[in-house]
């Protein structure tokens, strides 16, 4: 039954309503499941075991996080404890522009961009791209907020998120159109685990999130209700 608008227009009783970012992931993996060869479709759980083991080194929640200064987009240096001086700060790793999933979670981010700020928060994006493809991925998708170029993964490594496409997985990302020694511009196959820290002004880290699968990213309302915490002092 449609419901009757004033001006005499109807619209559906039921509005498609956009899907959530975990619906976007788990949708866009099952279908690059499905159009992969088993022995592909091997190499991307393989890969996801070995971020597993990774993931073991990261920082966790109680730790400090490091100060760090990296360009954005533009070129303009950007130092953590700076941004900390005004209040809580998400710092978001990304594997690259290449990245469809990482693409997805950061246009994700591009949306809730206002709801974090107005709950007193900060985002930085890290990648291990150089700046001009930073920039790329900023206007691509329209991000209003930074894109830090961590070249060589000091910073990654830093907050135990720096990883390197094992030998196995190579051959399948270079079919795939991911030469990461070209796009990273510096011949390494670097990719961090895809993850986040909130971090209170303190620089302590109140949420630390490393995902173990390729197809799951944080939510951004799972970060601002931590900014939130955070900023009234009540994050654990």
């Amino acid at each position: 039954m449609n419901q009757q608008l004033q001006d005499g227009l109807s619209l559906p009783s039921k509005v498609r309503r956009k899907p959530s970012l975990a619906e976007q992931l788990a949708t866009f993996k099952a279908t690059m499941l499905a159009r992969m060869t088993p022995d592909d479709a091997d190499v991307i759980r393989r890969s996801e075991a070995a971020w597993a083991t990774a993931a073991a080194g990261m920082l966790r929640a109680g730790d400090t996080a490091p100060d760090f200064t990296l360009p954005d987009q533009h070129g303009r240096a950007i130092r953590l404890h700076d941004r900390l001086a005004l209040g809580p700060v998400a710092v978001l790793f990304i594997r690259g522009g290449w990245c469809p999933f990482c693409t997805i979670h950061m246009r994700a981010w591009a949306e809730a961009l206002p709801a974090l700020q107005e709950a007193g928060g900060d985002l930085l994006a890290v990648s291990p791209q150089p700046v001009p493809a930073c920039g790329n991925v900023a206007e691509r998708d329209l991000l209003a907020y930074p894109v830090l170029s961590d070249r060589h993964g000091a910073v990654a490594a830093a907050f135990g998120v720096d990883w390197e496409v094992p030998e196995f997985a190579r051959p399948l990302y270079l079919r795939l159109g991911h030469d990461l020694p070209i796009l990273n511009g510096d011949g390494s196959w670097r990719a961090p685990l895809p993850g986040v820290f909130v971090l209170d002004r303190d620089g302590r880290i109140t949420l630390a999130h490393t995902d173990r699968a390729m197809a799951r990213r944080v939510d951004p309302a799972t970060v601002i209700a931590a900014v939130q915490a955070t900023g009234a002092g009540i994050a654990t």
